[in-house]
């Protein structure tokens, strides 16, 4: 080949690389990332979809219960809370000392004082005047003192203080089809449109400001999936330690023939780069088969609640992500 034709094939393969998605795979991560079962370390909880943490206490959602314990040295036990269906998350709210859940099945939002005590303090059934259906997820800001939580199917977002005062509403239906999740970072709120694979971040809730991170290669809007037939399907997204991480919907049952782990559970710097598809596949550090839901991070961790899709309560966990100094 002569020194032109060589120059052409350097040129090409420099134009390829810089327009390709820069997918990385695991021989490209590098060592530093750990993921270790957290919760429980033997069986398994009956479902498994969040894990919150409020001083020693820890609360996982699992179904139609809670379950906590006040150490990291104690087992879980079952909270004393009953009447519970499909409980999603909980927040807890240091301005009025209580714990707020999501109870999804019912179509409402408790508070409670303490998970070993059955007294339940409020049940609230709407919110901004809309009837809340199927509340998934609900977060506190440290910052401003608002609770935020949402209706998945209506992609409506919901902001107030203390058992729904002051309450109002972010309608974002017109971008976003069902939604799991709401992630503060830094003061500020992200909402998780799970089936059509972005997020929004949310500039001045009062005034409904608001732009839109999409993500590389989204081929269908569905509420689960596999990067193959599907593009990303997400879960949750969350910040940590100069990554976000992002989790999918992916699962045997809606994957078919393709492959349900790939790309199940992402890492990647800035929105661009979710944009372009360069981001870090961590779903090997995961087992095959789980759904990783809710991220929660905390000190030098983050958690990852997964359960099993198609067989329910036999794998409920939740793992813990470090990262070696």
């Amino acid at each position: 080949m002569n020194a032109i034709g060589l120059y052409f094939v350097v040129v090409n393969l420099v134009w390829l690389v810089g327009v390709a998605p820069a997918v990385a795979k695991d021989e490209d991560l590098s060592n530093d990332i750990q993921v270790t079962i957290y919760a429980p370390k033997t069986a398994s909880f009956p479902g498994c979809t969040h894990i919150a943490f409020s001083g020693k206490t820890e609360i996982v959602t699992a179904g139609n219960r809670l379950l906590y314990r006040n150490d990291t040295q104690s087992p879980f036990r079952e909270s004393a809370i009953k009447g519970l269906k499909d409980a999603h998350s909980v927040a807890f709210n240091p301005h009025d000392r209580l714990f707020y859940a999501t109870d999804t099945g019912n179509h409402q939002l408790i508070t409670f004082r303490d998970p070993a005590n059955s007294g339940v303090q409020t049940r609230q059934t709407s919110l901004a005047e809309i009837k809340l259906q199927r509340p998934h997820d609900i977060v506190f800001d440290q910052a401003t003192g608002w609770l935020y939580s949402l209706n998945p199917d209506s992609s409506q977002v919901f902001r107030f203080k203390t058992t729904g005062k002051t309450a109002g509403a972010l309608d974002l239906s017109q971008h976003l089809g069902y939604s799991r999740a709401l992630t503060i970072v830094d003061g500020r709120l992200y909402v998780v449109g799970s089936s059509v694979g972005a997020v929004v971040e949310v500039i001045h809730f009062g005034k409904q400001q608001y732009k839109i991170h999409n993500s590389f290669e989204k081929k269908k809007d569905a509420p689960a999936g596999s990067w193959t037939s599907t593009g990303l399907v997400l879960n949750d997204v969350d910040f940590f330690q100069g990554h976000w991480y992002a989790t999918s919907y992916f699962c045997p049952t809606y994957a078919g023939n393709n492959d349900y782990n790939e790309n199940k559970f992402i890492r990647f710097k800035t929105w661009q780069d979710l944009k372009e598809g360069t981001w870090d596949d961590l779903s090997h550090l995961l087992p095959s088969k789980v759904v990783p839901y809710y991220l929660t991070p905390r000190g030098e961790s983050l958690f990852i609640a997964v359960f099993n899709h198609e067989d329910p309560g036999t794998f409920g966990k939740v793992y813990r992500l470090t990262i070696a100094r």
